[in-house]
């Protein structure tokens, strides 16, 4: 049986054109519908995330401000603990000293605790926890409840240098140097000795002193 052919006229051409332009256009508004669905699950997600960043931050700043305040109220604390701590030492040490007026082999007739003095002019000022004075000689003790090694840099350093300055009226008299704690590591106290200061710390009820060379500052 032959095969015929059917001819494409212009009609069927045009029905062609016209059918691929609106599947084009139908294409389009579908893209255009994604594009606007994609953008608004953009947008609130965007939102959202914003929100989660804002409540993040906040809750950063107010664990921020929390943590500060610990840590002040810890540092608060211990620094009353060290505070106490050294009260305790110095008012074991001059009332210990107080009863017997002595340190080694030296006498002495005065005792002053907490000494402070300033030269406005010279731009100098000391403080001195206790300052044993006789007729010529004096001692000052720097007390700790646990001496450390800088504590005996700075009273060389700073405190003896200064003393000299602020007691012009004592430049006359024999100076000795010493440190009294309830605790002396090694350390510290192998650089007091070399230093030549007595050495005071407490032993069976009773202050215990330690010297090797004692020097006169």
């Amino acid at each position: 049986m032959p095969i015929t052919q059917k001819k494409i006229g212009p009609d069927d051409v045009w029905a062609s054109i016209y059918e691929l332009s609106q599947q084009q256009k139908e294409t389009e508004r579908l893209f255009r519908e994604q594009r606007t669905e994609t953008e608004r699950l953009f947008r609130e997600q965007r939102k959202e995330t914003e929100i989660l960043f804002r409540e993040t931050d906040k809750q950063i700043k107010e664990t921020d401000r929390q943590l500060r305040e610990k840590f002040s109220d810890l540092k608060d604390y211990v620094g009353g603990i060290g505070q106490n701590n050294g009260d305790v030492a110095e008012t074991y040490f001059y009332q210990t000293i107080a009863d017997t007026m002595k340190i080694g082999d030296l006498d002495f007739d005065m005792i002053e605790t907490n000494v402070k003095r300033k030269n406005c002019r010279q731009n100098l000022e000391g403080e001195y926890d206790i300052i044993l004075t006789n007729s010529n000689s004096i001692a000052l003790l720097e007390i700790k409840y646990k001496l450390h090694p800088n504590d005996i840099k700075k009273l060389v350093n700073k405190k003896i240098p200064v003393f000299k300055k602020l007691f012009p009226e004592k430049k006359e008299y024999k100076l000795y140097i010493g440190v009294a704690a309830l605790t002396i590591p090694d350390d510290s106290r192998r650089l007091a000795l070399d230093y030549g200061f007595f050495v005071l710390t407490q032993g069976a009820g009773k202050i215990k002193l330690e010297h090797d060379v004692i020097k006169t500052y």
